[in-house]
């Protein structure tokens, strides 16, 4: 008997629960006050400065997104069903491969560009001995630093988002329809096109839209290049010309874009011809001669292009530095600074994805039913947005400690920018509880409501111990965010604080990259860790 059924039950789960209710409202609370924070500095002024370059703002971001949306699904697409649909030389080794460019953060790999394709690199120092050329006239060389370039760098690091969740739909749900297909006689491009690529279409959605949403958070990068976008609009009227009110006006811009990339991606989530079903996995037909080294070249080179390469230069780079100077002086205190607000924000992020997995799934019906999918927009919110939506949550903030006589202020202190992260990471956590908790039958729950266990009870001795390991895994992938992030910790640190990011971000912006190389590398090793636990999640 369900602890809905019984005498008395429905008292009984609203005070034993009201814990519960409590996270969730807290979590509630933690999403709204953000949003609400920046429709009040929208509505608090003008936007001096915007005139004509608020076209060429929405025009340069919107030409940036359906660039990196094209070609991030073009590669990540193709290479997936290269992989999946056809053996070749070097295709089990190139299925892990493809993977690892998601580990430089998208600032990083606009650096490495840049200083790869500059005059005084090494790609046209080789142009300029090979052929004899002594100047920049005796020759043309493509300038990197351009919108198409910036589309170039970003999906060369952002195309895995659309290739993992495509390979997988290809080689396993969308296998029985693909056999049959084939039997049916669709073969080569009639193959992909009309039975692949809509099958895939969810996946594609979705991992479309987890590229578009890292390239509306750039800063980093998007400055390098020299695009105009929003997040950047918004840090140069917040920082630049001191208009807080346009700062937030830009902000609700950028945010309705949010919206309408996730808008997109869920309407064009549902399966065309209703959502294929599990099956035997799919047998890959090899290729023979030409087309097999073909198809090694196609999914060889975004691989070189976003990861060979880079990595090579890095720590090249590296060494070189180290041999020159060795470790830089401001190595430490950025490491120190980045480590601790990563772990405190892992450590943040686990708790409340469990409590807010849990409380939802005890406290089923009403509007609790929807807090699992808020998480999604926290995480969706550009850094940026979110520093500015939060501004006024950290006045109202300040004005209570102030109140109580506290002796420090949450505004310009390591407190602002762990609420930062963990407003903007909270989704990971809840989305690894509920993947934690879709393993533990509700059948469970029933049985401990049976033997008397109240709804705390059943959530700590019984919940919280099965997704201890889930939690553990959403802990570290916040970590691992939490040190590559760039704009909300740009905007919110300390007065000389630097972490590893900022301090990557300052040397590159003063035109001495080299001197940041050993921070770019620690940090190109902390994004291997996630992305190698996606490639073992075959």
């Amino acid at each position: 008997m369900t602890a809905e059924a019984e005498p008395g039950g429905r008292r009984l789960r609203f005070a034993d629960g009201k814990a519960l209710s409590a996270t969730l409202a807290f979590f509630y609370l933690l999403i709204a006050a953000p949003i609400l924070g920046l429709a009040a500095l929208a509505l608090g002024g003008t936007a001096p400065g915007w005139g004509g370059n608020l076209a060429v703002t929405f025009r340069e971001t919107l030409l940036l997104l359906a660039g990196v949306g094209g070609l991030t699904a073009a590669i990540g697409v193709g290479a997936a069903w290269l992989v999946a649909m056809h053996r070749f030389p070097g295709r089990d080794a190139l299925a892990l491969l493809l993977v690892l460019p998601l580990a430089a953060p998208t600032y990083l790999a606009a650096y490495v560009a840049v200083e790869l394709t500059d005059y005084f690199g090494p790609l046209q120092g080789a142009v300029r001995a090979l052929f004899g050329y002594t100047s920049r006239r005796d020759y043309w060389f493509p300038d990197i630093r351009t919108l198409p370039g910036a589309i170039l760098v970003l999906s060369l690091v952002l195309y895995p988002y659309v290739y993992l969740p495509a390979r997988l739909m290809f080689e396993r749900q969308a296998a029985n329809i693909i056999y049959a297909a084939r039997l049916g006689g669709a073969r080569g491009w009639r193959l992909f096109l009309r039975i692949g690529v809509p099958l895939a279409r969810p996946a594609i959605a979705g991992g479309v839209a987890f590229a578009l949403l890292e390239t509306l958070n750039d800063v980093g990068a998007v400055e390098h290049f020299g695009v105009q976008t929003l997040s950047l609009a918004i840090r140069s009227l917040w920082l630049n010309r001191g208009s807080l009110p346009g700062a937030a006006q830009a902000a609700l811009a950028c945010l309705i874009v949010v919206m309408a990339i996730m808008a997109a991606e869920y309407a064009l989530r549902r399966p065309a011809g209703g959502p294929a079903r599990g099956g035997a996995r799919l047998t890959p037909k090899p290729l023979a001669g030409w087309r097999g080294w073909a198809a090694f070249a196609a999914c060889a080179l975004p691989v070189v292009a976003g990861f060979v390469i880079p990595a090579i230069f890095l720590l090249a780079e590296a060494a070189r530095t180290l041999r020159r100077s060795g470790l830089p002086e401001d190595l430490g205190p950025a490491l120190w600074a980045s480590l601790s607000l990563s772990a405190a924000a892992g450590l943040a992020v686990a708790l409340i994805g469990g409590a807010v997995g849990v409380a939802a799934r005890l406290l089923r019906g009403g509007v609790w039913r929807f807090t699992p999918r808020l998480g999604a927009l926290g995480y969706a919110i550009p850094g940026s947005v979110l520093v500015i939506a939060l501004l006024p949550v950290y006045g109202l903030i300040d004005d209570g400690l102030e109140a109580l006589g506290a002796g420090f202020l949450v505004s310009g202190s390591v407190a602002a920018i762990l609420i930062a992260y963990v407003v903007r990471f909270s989704g990971l956590g809840i989305a690894q509880a509920e993947a934690g908790l879709a393993c533990v039958s509700r059948n469970v729950d029933h049985a401990a409501r049976t033997l008397g266990g109240g709804l705390n009870r059943i959530a700590l001795s019984v919940l919280a111990p099965n997704i201890a390991r889930a939690l553990g895994l959403a802990g570290l992938l916040t970590f691992v965010d939490a040190m590559k992030e760039l704009p909300a910790t740009l905007l919110l640190r300390p007065l000389n604080m630097e972490t590893l990011a900022t301090s990557l971000y300052a040397h590159a912006s003063g035109g001495s990259f080299e001197s940041g190389a050993v921070q770019a590398l620690l940090l190109f090793g902390v994004g291997l860790v996630p992305v190698l636990l996606l490639a073992r999640a075959r």
